[in-house]
C-alpha cells in the first residue's frame, strides 16, 4: 500500500493469530548498507503486545505503530497505537468499539500529523476504521461489506481500502465523506480472491495485490494477484507465479513508474510446505526477483515493502533459522544496480537474542527506517518489537 518514493507507506498483512514464534537466532550476514537497531517500544500489560504496521507522517520526525494487545480483564485483544515524535515511543489511546470483545488494529498510514488512519477489526462492527486528527484517535464508518486488509492514505479525502467481500477481492474509496466499493474481482473460474497490498501511485494509478485460489485444479494452486487502475479501468495483470502457491502481501508504486509487490512462494511437492520470499518487480512487465536467504537453507517470507526512493527499496518479514529452527527478522534491501538491481539481507545488531518477526515497515527520502513486529519471548507473552534503521 506504500505510494511514491518519498516517506513510504507500509503493508502488512499478518493477524493477531500468528503466534508462532519461539526463542534466540544465530545473525545472517548482513550485506545492506544500512544499520538497523532495536529501541525500546512500550507493551500493555504483560499478557502479550504485537505491532503490526508502522508509518512515518510525510515531512515530519512523527511516526505511529499499530497492533493489539491482550487485556486479560476482558480476555480479549485491543488496539494499541504508538507514537514517537523523533525519541521515544509511547502509547496512545485508541478506541475499542466492543467494549468486552476483539479488537486489534493490522494498517496505518498517514499524510499528516492530523490525519492518520488505521484499519482492522472488531468483533461488534467487522471491518474497523480509526482516525487520529492530531488529538485523538477516534471510530470512522467502515465501507459496508469488505473485510479490510489494506490501507492507502492520498489525502483528508481520498483513502483506498482493499481486502475482500465473501469470495470477491474488492477495493473501495473514501471521498472525505463516504465509501464507494470501486471494484470487485470476478471470481470466474476462481474460488477465491483476496487483496492484501494497495498503493496509489503517481498520476492517479492505483495498484492492489493480493492472492486467488483454484479449488477444482490439481493442488488447489494459489496465484499471485495484481489490479492495475490506470485511472479509467481496471484490469488483472500477468505475473509470475514461481511455486504452486503464491500470495502477494503488500505493493509499493514508485515515482518513476516502477512497482514492486512483495509475499510469499510456496512449494507444496514432497507432502512439505516450503516458503520463500516473492519479490515482483514491474518495469514494462512484471519480473520475479531472486531473494536471498535470511541463512543459508532458511525458509522465509516477506509481509511489507516501503520506498526510500526509486533506487532504494526495503522490504520486511522473517526467516526460519535452520541452525537454531527458529525466528528472526527477515530485512530485504534493494538496490539500483544495473536493469535487475541487487537484492540483499540485513541483520538487526546486536541481534535480538528472541524470536521475533517484523509485519511492517517504513522509509523517509532522507533514509530513516522503521521496522515494526512482535517477539516472542520463552515463557511469556508476545512483546511489541520496533527497529530502527539509518543510511538506507
Amino acid at each position: 500500500m506504500t505510494s511514491r518514493s518519498g516517506p513510504a507507506r507500509t503493508r502488512l498483512r499478518l493477524t493477531a493469530l500468528l503466534v508462532l514464534l519461539a526463542v534466540a537466532l544465530v545473525a545472517a550476514p548482513a550485506s545492506a548498507a544500512a544499520a538497523w537497531t532495536r529501541v525500546t517500544s512500550p507493551n500493555r500489560g504483560s499478557a502479550g503486545s504485537a505491532l503490526q504496521d508502522v508509518v512515518t507522517v510525510p515531512g515530519t520526525a512523527t511516526s505511529w505503530a499499530v497492533g493489539w494487545s491482550y487485556d486479560s480483564s476482558v480476555a480479549a485483544y485491543r488496539t494499541l497505537t504508538e507514537r514517537s515524535t523523533g525519541g521515544t515511543w509511547s502509547i496512545v489511546s485508541s478506541p475499542n468499539p466492543s467494549g468486552s470483545g476483539y479488537s486489534q488494529l493490522n494498517r496505518v498510514d498517514a499524510t499528516s500529523t492530523s490525519n492518520v488512519w488505521a484499519i482492522g477489526y472488531d468483533t461488534q462492527t467487522g471491518s474497523l476504521v480509526e482516525r487520529f486528527d492530531g488529538t485523538r484517535w477516534t471510530t470512522m464508518p467502515a465501507p459496508a461489506g469488505i473485510s479490510l486488509r489494506a490501507l492507502d492514505v492520498v489525502s483528508s479525502t481520498e483513502v483506498w481500502v482493499a481486502g475482500y467481500n465473501g469470495s470477491s477481492a474488492a477495493v473501495a474509496r473514501w471521498n472525505g465523506n463516504a465509501w464507494a466499493t470501486v471494484y470487485t474481482q470476478p471470481v470466474a473460474n476462481r474460488h477465491l480472491t483476496v487483496f492484501e497490498g494497495i498503493a496509489a501511485g503517481p498520476g492517479g494509478h492505483v495498484w492492489a495485490v493480493g492472492w486467488d485460489r483454484d479449488y477444482n485444479a490439481p493442488g488447489r494452486p494459489v496465484s499471485s494477484l495484481v489490479v492495475h487502475f490506470d485511472t479509467r479501468t481496471w484490469a488483472r495483470e500477468s505475473t509470475p507465479n514461481p511455486a504452486n502457491r503464491n500470495t502477494l502481501n503488500d505493493v509499493v508504486a514508485l515515482d518513476n513508474g516502477d512497482v514492486f509487490a512483495v509475499g510469499v512462494a510456496q512449494n507444496t511437492s514432497g507432502g512439505g510446505i516450503v516458503p520463500r520470499s516473492l519479490v515482483l518487480r514491474r518495469q514494462s512487465t512484471w519480473t520475479s526477483l531472486a531473494v536471498p536467504p535470511g541463512e543459508a537453507g532458511s525458509t522465509d517470507q516477506l509481509l511489507s515493502v516501503a520506498a526510500v526512493s526509486a533506487a532504494s527499496v526495503w522490504a520486511v518479514g522473517y526467516y526460519n533459522s535452520p541452525s537454531s529452527g527458529l525466528y528472526e527478522p527477515l530485512l530485504v534491501h534493494w538496490t539500483a544496480n544495473g536493469s535487475a538491481g541487487t537484492l540483499a539481507t540485513a541483520q538487526p545488531s546486536p541481534p535480538l537474542t528472541v524470536s521475533g518477526l517484523a509485519s511492517g515497515v517504513t522509509a523517509t527520502s532522507a533514509g530513516n527506517l522503521w521496522a515494526a513486529g512482535y517477539t516472542s519471548p520463552p515463557g511469556a507473552g508476545n512483546a511489541t518489537l520496533i527497529l530502527k534503521g539509518t543510511g538506507g
